[in-house]
């Protein structure tokens, strides 16, 4: 006689997990953003980092995305009050958009 295979379990396994990750995937966006100007001489780095100036939350204005709270989260959940030391190397994620331009003088923000 022949078994047979019950795939129920598994199936359900299937849709816990789902259910489970449903929550986080809607948290952050797939891709990091683009910058919308260009990052060519950028320092990124513990410190000097020049993005910070302008998208550490304390810094934003009007108009400027603010880094999100994944930046500030440690890997075992806890959220620190500075950015994450493996998160300040912002142009190993972030690029620059194929049509970004320079920032001008008065921006305000990089040096």
């Amino acid at each position: 006689m022949a078994a047979t295979f019950n795939a129920g379990p598994f199936r359900a396994a299937a849709a816990a997990l789902v259910m489970l990750a449903a929550p986080f995937a809607a948290a952050e966006p797939a891709q990091p953003p683009l910058a919308t100007h260009t990052v060519d001489g950028y320092r990124t780095g513990r410190d000097p980092n020049d993005c910070v100036a302008c998208h550490a939350p304390a810094n934003v204005k009007p108009g400027v995305r603010a880094m999100t709270d994944s930046h500030f989260v440690h890997r075992d959940g806890e959220r620190l009050d500075k950015i994450v030391a493996t998160r300040v190397y912002c142009t190993q994620c972030h690029k620059a958009a194929p049509d970004a331009k320079p920032l001008p003088d008065n921006a305000g923000g990089r040096p």
